[in-house]
């Protein structure tokens, strides 16, 4: 008996808070659900409310859209990621030598510092894991000073690198950059990619690269007056241009022209019309490189909002094969 009276007397104290409680919260704040119920009968959106036991109102009045006002959905993102944690490819472009690694920055770290330490005839001298610069020790090139820079950088897909590799002599206490062909740039770059090639895959990961992995280099943007979708490159034109060659061809597209003064590229394409669809054929598509600024560039094609759904498949398969 004690105990029934004990749980009574519980329950009513838990019931009496719980009132209290409920009296001090401010209820002019909250919207009769029976004005609401009005609001999606009166529009159709329900043509039975009885079922509906609204006991959390929402703040506010419900808005009911007209069916014939569409609301624009933002475009995903593209992201790429690289192809395979495999691959491994060296570049050179002019006086420009790097290798691509399929992985993040902060595996490519611990990688390009095995290789330097590695080096019997090298070594590390210093580094900056904010800035992505690992200096290897001076050495005598030609009876001057001389040293390799490797710069590890974002790739232009995701979970991908970019180490460049330079080498410098210092004259009148400066450094200054190597031609290719009068330095040992050529052939440290080699042995270089022959060591990532032999190493394997990285599992592990630089804590202090990290934010190496932050900086993107590519970026799809939305014309804000066309709706056509670009593709934005923080890389200089000739780099730009030498990707988005190779881009195409990876893509499997066939080029009948190009105007690097231009900055175009025409492809051949051949789109039919039906005989409901009043449209012009497409015998060739046009894709420009831009030039925004020193470091910066803009891909796009020559199609209008007509041919929205064409221009966005060629932006997304030039985007995918990127590199």
């Amino acid at each position: 008996m004690r105990i029934l009276i004990s749980l009574s007397l519980s329950f009513f104290t838990f019931s009496c808070a719980i009132e209290k409680s409920e009296n001090t919260l401010d209820k002019n704040r909250f919207v009769d659900p029976s004005k609401n119920e009005d609001i999606l009968l009166d529009n159709e959106v329900l043509r039975d409310s009885s079922f509906i036991i609204d006991k959390y109102p929402i703040t506010g009045e419900v808005e009911v859209f007209d069916n014939q006002e569409k609301i624009p959905t933002p475009r995903p993102k593209q992201l790429f990621s690289a192809a395979s944690p495999n691959e491994i490819r060296l570049h050179k472009l002019g006086e420009i030598r790097w290798v691509y690694l399929g992985q993040e920055p902060s595996a490519a770290w611990p990688m390009t510092i095995g290789f330097l330490e590695n080096n019997d005839d090298l070594g590390i001298d210093s580094f900056d894991a904010n800035s992505g610069t690992i200096n290897s020790k001076t050495f005598r090139h030609e009876n001057v000073d001389s040293k390799f820079v490797f710069k590890i950088e974002r790739g232009l897909q995701q979970s991908s690198s970019e180490i460049f590799v330079s080498q410098l002599k210092r004259i009148n206490n400066s450094w200054q950059i190597i031609p290719s062909d009068e330095g040992k740039l050529d052939e440290l770059t080699n042995e270089f990619y022959e060591y990532l090639s032999s190493s394997g895959p990285s599992t592990g990961t630089s804590l202090v690269a990290l934010n190496l992995n932050a900086t993107n280099k590519t970026e799809v943007i939305t014309d804000e007056i066309t709706g056509l979708s670009k593709i934005k490159l923080k890389i200089n034109f000739p780099r730009a241009w030498a990707a988005l060659r190779r881009s195409l061809l990876l893509a499997g597209y066939k080029i009948i022209d190009e105007d690097r003064n231009q900055g175009k590229f025409y492809l051949e394409y051949s789109v039919k019309r039906s005989l409901l669809d009043r449209r012009a054929d497409i015998t060739s598509v046009e894709i420009i490189v831009k030039e925004l600024s020193s470091k910066e560039c803009l891909i796009s094609t020559s199609l209008d909002t007509e041919n929205l759904d064409l221009s966005e498949e060629i932006i997304s398969q030039i985007n995918q094969s990127l590199s």
